[in-house]
């Protein structure tokens, strides 16, 4: 009988979201490879739809993916693939004084999870209405299609502001708008003034980010950079 290979959990890491801690394998040959096709094919969709699933086969522990944050498997991801093909990866960054181009190992079992700065869930739009946000689960996201797309920046918060709202408050009800078509939820943010949406792209842009700060030298100029990395298509 030909012996399985590899499938112990040997690693532990923290889901942010949650603060719960989960076991968990490096990722194999067969999950590598429908990850380096799903990143060449530039589709966003497919590219999270794949990291999402080497996280479900290497967790351990029993976790409901859409129910994650992005943050969540953005920063699991970045975890499993440190112990999967080693922790340094080769990144090429330009130095912002004199525009070389310099190769740098970063060190991406660092990856950290921060956040711009606490802001209230709910946010008083005008004396009698009111709405509660919360930051969007990974599902949601990836079944966004303009936001997958990004057609635009404009489009792209809109609909991120429409997908963090739960509900809207008024002096005679609560609106809950799982109940009501998007169309109607976009009508609504369209309707706001520039001082009413600022206030929602306040906590848009409050959410949570995986990021891993590098410092370095410039070969060129020599001069001390520190360069940050969100995105973990770089890592391919």
């Amino acid at each position: 009988m030909i012996p399985k290979l590899n499938d112990t959990p040997k690693y532990e890491l923290n889901i942010p979201s949650m603060n719960k801690q989960v076991k968990f394998r490096p990722y194999l040959v067969k999950e590598e490879k429908v990850l380096m096709m799903a990143f060449e094919s530039k589709d966003q969709k497919a590219a999270l739809d794949a990291v999402a699933e080497t996280i479900t086969s290497c967790v351990n522990d029993e976790i409901q993916i859409k129910d994650l944050k992005l943050y969540d498997i953005e920063y699991m991801f970045t975890k499993i693939r440190a112990k999967s093909v080693g922790e340094q990866a080769k990144l090429l960054v330009t130095c912002t004084s004199c525009q070389s181009k310099n190769e740098i190992s970063v060190d991406i079992d660092k990856v950290e999870v921060t956040s711009p700065g606490e802001v209230e869930n709910v946010i008083q739009i005008t004396d009698d209405v009111s709405v509660e946000m919360t930051y969007p689960n990974f599902d949601k996201m990836i079944s966004n299609e303009k936001i997958m797309a990004q057609q635009s920046d404009v489009e792209t918060l809109i609909e991120l502001i429409a997908d963090c709202i739960v509900c809207i408050n008024t002096e005679d009800e609560k609106v809950m708008l799982r109940d009501e078509p998007r169309d109607k939820i976009i009508e609504f943010v369209d309707s706001m003034t520039n001082d009413q949406f600022k206030k929602l792209r306040n906590f848009v842009e409050s959410v949570p980010r995986v990021q891993i700060n590098h410092e370095y030298v410039c070969e060129s100029c020599k001069e001390k950079k520190e360069v940050t990395i969100r995105n973990i298509a770089d890592f391919f």
